[in-house]
This record gives C-alpha cells, sequence and structure tokens, in this order.
C-alpha cells in the first residue's frame, strides 16, 4: 500500500532539493513539495510545488554589471538615446517651420520720421521777431526751439535763408552763403545742432528755378563765358515791335503778367523769367546747371539739414522749343496781356521734370534726407519726391458743405496713400474760426499735415508770433505764454492731436468717412486693432447740429472727448454718449473711443 510521504528516497541523492534551478535566481528554500496519492485507481501521482513564501529580490550589482557592459545593450542604450534626441530635434525643427511658414498678417512698415510729424514751414524773418528787431534771425531762431519741440512737431522748414541783394526779391546771389540779414554760417551750425539735440530735423527751403540778376553766374552767363554761356534759358528776339525794339521769341507772360522775356543788352538776346525780371531762369537741360545743384544740396547736407524745400518746381523746365502759349476755353474777363488767359502747357510740369526730381529724391535718401517740393500737379509718381505739397483750396461760399470736403480727401487718397494736406479756404484769413476748423479736422487724416508757422495759434499767414503779452499787449489772449497756459486753447488742441499722431491708430489705421445731417457734418474715424479709436467730427454748416454717430462701424455708446474747436458746452475729458453728439456751428470735436466688436 501506498502513504504520503514527504521523505526522499536514499535514491534521490538530493534532487528534490534542486528542483528549482537556483542558477537562474530560484532559490529552493522555503519551497514546499507534496506528493498526493491519487484517487484514482491508476496508480498516478502527483507533485504539488507550493508558491514561493519570499518574495522576488531582483538581481544583484554583479548581474546587473555584467547586463550593463553587455555589447547588446550598450548598442540599445546608444540607439535609443540618438533616437530620442532626433526625434526632439525634428520635433522643434517641425515647429519653427510652422511658426515661419504659416500664414500671417506682416506687421506695418514703421513710418519714416517726416511721416510722422506735421511739416512745420516757419519764415526766421517773421518767426523770432519782437519790438525790438527789424527783423528775426538765426539767433533768435535758435532760442525757439524749445517751443517747437514742445509743440510735438518733428520736421521744421525754414525759409530761404540764402543771400540776395534785394530782400523784395527771391533771387539768390550765392546759393552757398547765409544772407547777413539772418546771420552767419556759425549761427546756422550752432542752430542745427542745437536742432538735433531736441531731436528736431530742418529742411532748407530752396528756389532752383532762378538766381538774382546779380549772381556771378548770371554775368559770366551774360557774357558768354564758354563755362557758362548755357547756364541761363537765352533766346535772339523774333522780329522787331512796332517801335523797332527787338520782339520776344514768343508770347509766354511772367505770373506777373507782361512778357517773360527781358532783352540784355551785352548779350543781344532775351533772357527768360517767369516771375520778376530780376529772376532770370536756370537752364536745367544742361548739366552743368543740374551738377552745379547737385554740389549745393550736399554743401548743405554736410552742414547738417535733413533734406530741402523746392519752391517753385513745376517751372524748372519749359519747352525746348519755345512754343507759343493757347488761350484758355474759359478764359473769363483775362485778357492776352494777363497770366490767366493761358493755358500753360510749354511752361509748367514739363515731363522732363520727373528723371530730374527722381535722380535728387534719390541722392537725397542716400544721404538720408528728404525731398519735397511744392505744387506740381497731381501725380501718382510717389518717386518724384518724397512728399509733394499742393495747397488745396475749399471754396466756403456760398455753401461750404461737409461733401466738399471728402471730395478733397478721397481725391489726394486716391492718387497718394499718405499725402500732404495742406487745406486753405478760398477768402477765408488763417486765423478765422472756419480756418481753425479745417486746421484741427485735418491733424488726424493719413498723411503729412502742412502747418504754417502760428496757425496753431489762429495766427494769419506771416503774422508775427507774439510769444507774450508783454510785447504784444493787444494780442489779447492770443500770444504763446496765454495759450500754453488754457488747456482749451487753439494751441493746447492742437499740440495734443499732434502728440495722438504718434499712436499706431493714426500711424497704421483704417479711415472711414461719413457724412451726416444731409451735407453739413463731416465724420471720419481712425482704428486699428487693439487700439482705441479716434472720432473726428466736424460740423460745417451755419447752425447747431445733432448727429448719432453709432452708424459708424467699431464706434460705441460711449465717447471720450479729447479736444474741441472751443465748444463751451462740453467739458474737457467728459464722457458723451454717441447717440447724440451736438456740435455748435461751424466747430470740431475729436473723440477717443472702444471699438466696438463686429457683429
Amino acid at each position: 500500500m501506498e502513504k504520503d510521504s514527504n521523505l526522499a528516497s536514499p535514491q534521490d541523492d538530493g534532487a528534490g532539493e534542486k528542483l528549482v534551478d537556483e542558477k537562474n535566481g530560484h532559490n529552493s528554500k522555503g519551497i514546499e513539495v507534496k506528493y498526493i496519492t491519487p484517487s484514482s485507481q491508476n496508480g498516478d501521482a502527483k507533485i504539488d510545488i507550493e508558491n514561493l513564501k519570499s518574495a522576488f529580490a531582483g538581481m544583484g550589482k554583479e548581474e546587473l554589471m555584467k547586463f550593463a557592459s553587455d555589447p547588446f545593450w550598450v548598442r540599445t542604450r546608444w540607439f535609443l538615446f540618438i533616437l530620442f534626441w532626433l526625434l526632439w530635434a525634428a520635433m522643434l525643427a517641425g515647429a519653427i517651420a510652422i511658426i515661419i511658414l504659416a500664414p500671417k498678417c506682416a506687421p506695418p512698415t514703421p513710418r519714416e520720421w517726416w511721416e510722422q510729424s506735421p511739416l512745420y514751414k516757419a519764415n526766421v524773418a517773421t518767426f523770432t521777431k519782437d519790438s525790438s528787431k527789424l527783423q528775426g534771425d538765426l539767433k533768435g531762431f535758435t532760442t525757439k526751439l524749445e517751443y517747437l519741440s514742445s509743440l510735438g512737431v518733428k520736421t521744421v522748414v525754414l525759409s530761404n535763408i540764402l543771400k540776395v541783394s534785394d530782400k523784395e526779391s527771391d533771387g539768390v546771389d550765392e546759393f552757398k552763403t547765409v544772407a547777413p540779414s539772418f546771420g552767419t554760417l556759425e549761427d546756422l551750425k550752432a542752430l542745427i545742432s542745437a536742432a538735433k539735440d531736441k531731436g528736431l530735423k530742418l529742411l532748407l527751403t530752396l528756389i532752383p528755378n532762378h538766381s538774382s540778376l546779380k549772381s556771378d553766374l548770371f554775368n559770366k552767363s551774360a557774357s558768354k563765358d564758354p563755362l557758362y554761356e548755357s547756364f541761363y534759358i537765352w533766346a535772339p528776339g523774333k522780329g522787331f515791335t512796332s517801335e523797332g525794339m527787338p520782339a520776344p521769341p514768343n508770347n509766354w507772360l511772367s505770373k506777373s503778367g507782361n512778357s517773360a522775356w527781358e532783352w540784355n543788352e551785352a548779350r543781344k538776346e532775351f533772357y527768360l523769367h517767369q516771375f520778376d525780371k530780376e529772376e532770370p531762369e536756370f537752364n536745367f537741360r544742361n548739366p552743368k546747371v543740374v551738377k552745379f545743384f547737385d554740389d549745393v544740396m550736399q554743401f548743405w547736407l554736410d552742414l547738417g539739414f535733413s533734406g530741402f524745400y523746392l519752391e517753385r518746381t513745376k517751372y524748372l523746365i519749359e519747352d525746348a522749343e519755345l512754343r507759343n502759349e493757347t488761350a484758355k476755353r474759359d478764359i473769363g474777363s483775362a485778357t492776352h496781356t494777363e497770366y490767366e488767359f493761358y493755358d500753360h502747357f510749354y511752361t509748367e510740369n514739363n515731363a522732363e521734370l520727373a528723371p530730374l526730381l527722381h535722380d535728387w529724391t534719390e541722392r537725397l535718401a542716400n544721404s538720408s534726407g528728404i525731398l519735397v517740393v511744392d505744387d506740381l500737379s497731381v501725380t501718382a509718381n510717389r518717386s518724384l519726391a518724397h512728399l509733394i505739397v499742393r495747397p488745396q483750396t475749399l471754396e466756403p461760399y456760398p455753401i461750404f458743405t461737409a461733401e466738399d470736403m471728402v471730395t478733397l480727401i478721397n481725391k489726394n487718397l486716391k492718387v497718394n496713400p499718405w499725402p500732404a494736406w495742406q487745406i486753405e479756404v478760398k477768402n477765408e484769413e488763417q486765423g478765422s474760426p472756419l480756418a481753425q476748423c479745417v486746421l484741427l479736422s485735418s491733424v488726424l487724416l493719413p498723411g503729412v499735415p502742412v502747418t504754417l508757422a502760428g496757425q496753431e495759434l489762429g495766427l494769419s499767414n506771416l503774422q508775427e508770433i507774439p510769444w507774450d503779452n508783454t510785447t504784444y499787449p493787444e494780442s489779447q489772449e492770443s500770444d504763446v505764454v496765454s495759450q500754453q497756459n488754457n488747456p482749451h486753447s487753439l494751441y493746447t488742441a492742437y499740440k495734443e492731436l499732434v502728440e495722438a499722431r504718434n499712436s499706431p491708430q493714426i500711424l497704421h489705421g483704417s479711415l472711414q468717412l461719413h457724412i451726416f445731417n444731409g451735407t453739413s457734418v463731416l465724420a471720419y474715424t481712425r482704428i486699428k486693432s487693439g487700439n482705441p479709436g479716434y472720432l473726428v467730427v466736424f460740423n460745417t454748416g451755419t447752425e447747431e447740429t445733432t448727429v448719432d454717430v453709432r452708424q459708424m462701424n467699431g464706434v460705441p455708446d460711449e465717447l471720450t472727448l479729447v479736444v474741441t474747436s472751443d465748444i463751451d458746452s462740453m467739458a474737457d475729458k467728459s464722457k458723451l454718449m454717441s447717440e447724440a453728439v451736438t456740435l455748435p456751428s461751424r466747430a470740431v470735436a475729436v473723440f477717443r473711443f472702444v471699438p466696438k466688436a463686429k457683429e
């Protein structure tokens, strides 16, 4: 009979103690082996190996070191390490590529210094004149730079300060010499240096169209000096008059009337002058004349000017064949002896101006300077100059409307998205309330406003600046000191709007124009995403009116008043509801607001 037993027979030789191989990390100690008596009769027996009674303790240090130094595992670890960093680098490169290549809105091109602030034109003779001086000078102008800096303007145009023999004439004697009445070259250098310290850029007014009769250049040309013989426009007479005098070459007239030709007895020829006879015109088809003015410009650039404001630019080149002008279709009451009688196709805006001005613009740009020209015909060719200043006149009579101003604005923006704004009101003094409104309403338009010195004080053109009421007691609060201390003065309003021009919404924002109340109220907004908006409202009508400006895109229910043109009913910086903005006759109000999200 078989019995259960926990004993091994002698023949086992300890095999029962080694059923689990110790080499594989299993300790046989703690393992119970049982022989189980079968219940069947077939004689089979079962062996039951119990679970481990102790937890697996892991590999020892020596075994771990064997695996660590095994070549297979070394290669595996290096492969995985390198693979990880390759995948990381690939993900990084992918992220960078997505950032770079993903479509996005390009940031706006930063505005140049001359595009940011108004262009402030100052006549040196009147800007610093006081009761103790016959006229202003360069030293006096230097003392007023602080005023210009505090006003916020960055670009200042000095009037013509070159040497002239006749103070009533624009004809220059010497193009590289300061007029003694304004000071010396050292005075000018001191002015330029002081302006630079205050962050101001100075432009020099230059009239290259003509010289004076007393210029050495003209005298040499009249005497047919080989180097200067064709420096000016000369032409022989065309027959004789009834009095037996040489007849002019054609029917061209000067701006002041009468013939544009003057006989020179020394040379026995006529010279051309489209202005006064003391102002003979240069011949810009002569490369030597162009080279002469290249040198003149470089001289003043080297001295420290930041560019030039060219006057009478459209008259620089005339018809080479000297063809007669033709009469206008509508001559009105003008006669053939008056300038207004003719269309001036042969003496103004000649096509050959384009390459000349383009070359000068590039030359100045290469020297970090700018070229500003006046009164060219409106043109889309922006390469002719950095700025083209062409005064535009509004007709206030019999009716001055908002529609007139909108038409003017759209016309200019169609030609140039960043034009110069010099808007004048016909038959109105520059200091009139209407002119002041036009000034304030144009400061925040896209482009560069042109301000004639004193306009910010409500003064008329060329009027002397009343710096304080002791020098000009009759100024009655229009002097500089009084206006600077008055938070509701025109000066204060202008200054605040000039400061607003530095904001992104003015330099890069959109423009929306709107007309309210028939044709009497002009309104426009300047908005750029992420910035407060500006709203300008101008009542051009003769009666007080109330408008609901919520009709304009982005305008919310509440507005903050920034400046006004003397509106007593509005408190400075007060909150107003946009559904009912009330303005007196011919008044301007400027508001700031948080743009409303598009619905």
